[in-house]
């Protein structure tokens, strides 16, 4: 059984002593700035979509949800980072208190949600381009509501084990791990879990989605060439660049914000001395706390459609604008229901023996 003193350990809880790195008033001020644009981007987000009616789709169903995750988490931040103290009584209350204030419980299951809730926002985009034919079958408003319960489920599950560690002991939290052996365990599951399982999930679908997206473009270009072009098959050509631009920014927000944190706690919990309030760590904190008040602009505001949502939303768009977004049934670049036809007239313009033999005739005549 390992035990060692919460305030040595996790100092980055914003209780530290004076005169430390964590301390510092612009190390403060940069968590002030991140809570405060985590709290505002994702709260117009999830305004937006309750006030515009057009917007309340599916997979808006799945940026709401994230939204609330950062949401949540760029709350907590302001109290668990600002310099806030809390004192720690003696007996059960203290017990609770430090397993789920001063343990950062809410926070961190707020950050697996998140990171949960991006990994389904790539299952749902990868079935809706890849699989159309069978997007309304796998994705229902019950399933994707299921989901999303699912998703906070098991994140309150992945931190569960914050109950069985954290103590209170004269007036100080303390941290008790029965063996070093569970220690690992839990470090290796959560490293997997939060980072690894879900990186490597959103690369592949997204690869999937650019390589369907490609073999479409071409079949698109040699039906172009036939003289078989329309206007569907065109914009989802030019939308395609959006796509592409859209995934890499996701995967690389993503890869870059988490690595420097996962990297060190995982570390941590294999057994290598981390300073829980040393620049670095704070650096790697800090970097992960960024994904919280990015993904709005990743998911929503880099949509044209949502951008003129928010404007109505606030009473500030124009009669063009208005009539162009009731058109609009989400946020993503390319919609189901077109990538469907997309498909359909791919197929139906991919070239036969007949069709090839009647075109050489043609030109030969």
């Amino acid at each position: 059984m390992t035990t060692e003193s919460y305030g040595d350990m996790l100092r980055d809880r914003g209780w530290s002593a004076e005169g430390s790195f964590e301390d510092q008033v612009w190390l403060r001020a940069v968590y002030g700035v991140i809570a405060v644009l985590g709290i505002t981007g994702n709260a117009l987000v999830m305004f937006t979509v309750a006030r515009v009616p057009s917007l309340r789709s599916l997979t808006n169903m799945f940026i709401v949800s994230l939204a609330m995750c950062d949401f949540i988490t760029s709350v907590f931040l302001i109290p668990l980072h600002l310099g806030f103290s809390i004192p720690v009584p003696d007996g059960v209350a203290g017990d609770i208190i430090c397993r789920l204030l001063l343990s950062k419980f809410p926070l961190w299951t707020s950050f697996v949600a998140s990171v949960l809730t991006l990994t389904c926002v790539t299952l749902e985009r990868y079935c809706s381009i890849v699989h159309p034919f069978r997007y309304e079958a796998l994705f229902t408003h019950r399933k994707a509501i299921a989901m999303i319960i699912c998703i906070w489920a098991m994140a309150v599950l992945m931190n569960s084990y914050f109950f069985y560690i954290f103590y209170s002991d004269g007036g100080r939290c303390i941290i008790q791990w029965q063996s070093t052996v569970w220690q690992k365990f839990v470090g290796v599951a959560n490293f997997c879990v939060i980072y690894i399982f879900p990186l490597s999930l959103m690369g592949f679908s997204y690869w999937r989605i650019m390589h369907n997206l490609h073999k479409s473009a071409q079949t698109m270009r040699q039906s172009t060439s036939e003289g078989r072009e329309n206007q569907l098959s065109r914009d989802l050509l030019r939308a395609r660049k959006k796509v592409v631009k859209m995934l890499l920014t996701v995967v690389a927000t993503f890869a870059v914000c988490w690595a420097p944190n996962q990297f060190l706690f995982f570390s941590y919990m294999c057994g290598w001395n981390l300073d829980f309030s040393s620049w670095y760590y704070h650096a790697s904190v800090l970097i992960a706390f960024c994904n919280s008040c990015m993904n709005p602009f990743i998911y929503g505001f880099q949509s044209k459609q949502h951008r003129k949502a928010l404007r109505r939303a606030f009473g500030c768009s124009n009669a063009v604008g208005a009539r162009a977004l009731e058109g609009a049934s989400n946020l993503s670049f390319v919609h189901t229901a077109d990538v469907k036809e997309f498909h359909v007239n791919a197929m139906r313009n991919l070239p036969t023996p007949r069709n090839t033999e009647k075109a050489t005739q043609n030109r030969s005549e």
